[in-house]
């Protein structure tokens, strides 16, 4: 079975809520548990944490370090280049984009995507960028905010780091390859029920305490939790969600456009 690594990009210097990759949820900081769900993926062999050369990441390495977690660091306002760089250094050939703000990443998409990636030698697949009238544009492709797996091969990262102009190509990674489909193999991944309106996604503080709400029911001991789990603890508790629904959709993506 081919396997790729997972490449997560982490930094301190959130705006909108700093140091948000080590705030604690149950004792336990959020990257904890990107790490535990990504982990669980069957098609991932390895991870490693990508963050920046500014001081203030330091935290960041310093928790690698404890924890003998891989780590990386590059530009901190060019992550294309800090990407590239990393699966240069370590010698990828598939890489797996995966951001810390996704404590609940489920492994199930992380694995559904990739088995559409392997099968059919795509350059790049995602979840995130929908076709409409034969053209690519940003979507949640029906799965919850906070559920983006993006699957690329190093060739079509070397061309994207290559070609790039624009600072939203440069702060997302993958937006050149996305766009450029006389260029790359892509293809995408949509959820046959519409949950974009599930925030799993942390940018501010009520989505921390969404997320928190929904991990305090379930056990420590339960190895991850899927999208399943999450709908149905919502489906029981649909109040749950106007902790953070007021937060505007792709705020973060859309101020870089």
């Amino acid at each position: 079975m081919l396997q790729g690594t997972v490449i997560i990009q982490a930094r301190m210097g959130s705006s909108r809520l700093p140091g948000k990759v080590l705030l604690k949820i149950n004792k336990k900081p959020m990257l904890h548990y990107v790490l535990k769900q990504t982990k669980s993926a069957k098609h991932v062999d390895d991870f490693i944490i990508a963050t920046s050369t500014n001081s203030d990441d330091e935290p960041i390495v310093e928790y690698c370090k404890e924890n003998n977690i891989k780590y990386f660091r590059g530009s901190e306002e060019n992550v294309l280049d800090r990407y590239y760089q990393c699966a240069k250094k370590y010698n990828l050939d598939t890489i797996i984009r995966i951001t810390s703000d996704c404590p609940l990443i489920d492994p199930n998409v992380i694995d559904l995507i990739f088995s559409k990636f392997e099968n059919n030698s795509f350059d790049y697949v995602s979840n995130n960028i929908e076709k409409t009238q034969g053209k690519w544009f940003d979507s949640e492709c029906n799965f919850p905010q906070g559920m983006t797996v993006e699957i690329c091969k190093f060739h079509a990262l070397e061309k994207a780091w290559n070609e790039a102009k624009k600072p939203s190509e440069y702060e997302h990674v993958f937006p050149y390859v996305q766009f450029h489909p006389e260029l790359f193999k892509i293809s995408n991944i949509v959820n046959s029920t519409n949950l974009s309106n599930i925030r799993c996604t942390v940018d501010r503080i009520d989505d921390l305490n969404f997320i928190k709400e929904i991990i305090n029911r379930f056990s420590e001991n339960k190895n991850f939790l899927n999208i399943e789990d999450i709908v149905k603890i919502v489906d029981q508790e649909p109040e749950l969600l106007k902790i953070n629904s007021h937060i505007p959709f792709d705020e973060g993506i859309k101020k870089s456009y």
